[in-house]
């Protein structure tokens, strides 16, 4: 069952707010006492803006709130997932939203409580993302019907490798092609470290583009020049399709069978010493 991040799971409950009138010196200590870096601001019991600490130290200690708040706050549900919220704060660049549970008022989310979020889902050796954010953005191009491809990637022998040079090697072999593989997607394509020696793209593109985009990257790292003259080669698994208009079947679903498909071509891949092996599914949603 793929478990993705909600803003429900991060953001904080505790929103004491202040008053339209009070003034922004009284705020900031208000905002360092209770430790938060961002309220609502109310006006006779009405939700009129928000304010943050960034806000309050571009602003001369004797105005009001008035004076500096940002109205019209963007609120958000609180089902919404972790990477659509970053999106949106990219997209706005705003460092606050409000967010609303059962249509009430129910707490704050900032950036850099998203920011410090982030962190868990990098993976700390390779500095990629790790796979939910793979689910999300194959999800996400589903529900907008687009084609999509996923490159499923493996790192041959590498069992062997790490037995034979050590952990350390086998790390700067993980981190070298992750490294290789993030320099030379297109800047339309989705990466992540799957877990252990793999690794998976997911392209807004045919097949045909998928499968050129794999032969291309299994040949940049055949081609490098590993520790030790280490000769390192990877295998892909390619899979392909669009989302029929018609069905109406769980994309969460449908991009967790597509993805262990394409992981499946690439076990096939490696174990008959193919570069890769791929099929098409006409459309995505006939697996479900």
């Amino acid at each position: 069952m793929i478990s993705i991040t909600r803003v429900a799971d991060i953001y904080s409950k505790e929103f004491p707010a202040v008053d339209v009138l009070d003034g922004v010196s009284k705020t900031m200590s208000f905002l360092l006492e209770t430790d938060n870096s961002c309220c609502p601001v109310m006006d006779e019991g009405n939700l009129v803006g928000v304010i943050t600490y960034k806000d309050l130290l571009r602003t001369h200690p004797n105005r009001i709130i008035a004076d500096v708040m940002r109205g019209e706050p963007v609120t958000v549900p609180a089902e919404m997932s972790f990477w659509q919220a970053k999106e949106l704060f990219e997209d706005t660049g705003l460092d606050v939203f409000l967010v609303e549970e059962e249509g009430r008022l129910s707490g704050i989310l900032s950036r850099n409580l998203l920011e410090i979020q982030l962190g868990s889902h990098v993976d700390l050796l390779t500095g990629l993302f790790k796979s939910d954010y793979i689910y999300y953005h194959g999800v996400r191009l589903l529900e907008n019907k687009q084609e999509i491809s996923i490159v499923f990637f493996d790192i041959n022998n590498f069992g062997v490798i790490d037995k034979t040079y050590g952990h350390t090697i086998g790390d700067i072999i993980l981190i070298e092609v992750s490294k290789l593989l993030r320099e030379n997607i297109p800047t339309e394509a989705f990466l992540c470290r799957y877990g252990g020696d793999e690794f998976a793209v997911i392209l807004p593109a045919h097949m045909d583009e998928g499968a050129a985009l794999a032969y291309r990257l299994t040949d940049i790292v055949g081609q490098h020049s590993f520790p030790h003259g280490i000769d390192i080669s990877i295998s892909a698994g390619v899979i392909g399709g669009r989302r029929h208009e018609e069905r109406d079947d769980d994309p969460w679903n449908t991009i967790e069978q597509l993805i262990n498909m394409a992981s499946l071509r690439s076990t096939e891949a490696k174990k008959s010493n193919a570069t890769l092996i791929m099929a098409e599914i006409q459309g995505a949603n006939e697996i479900a």
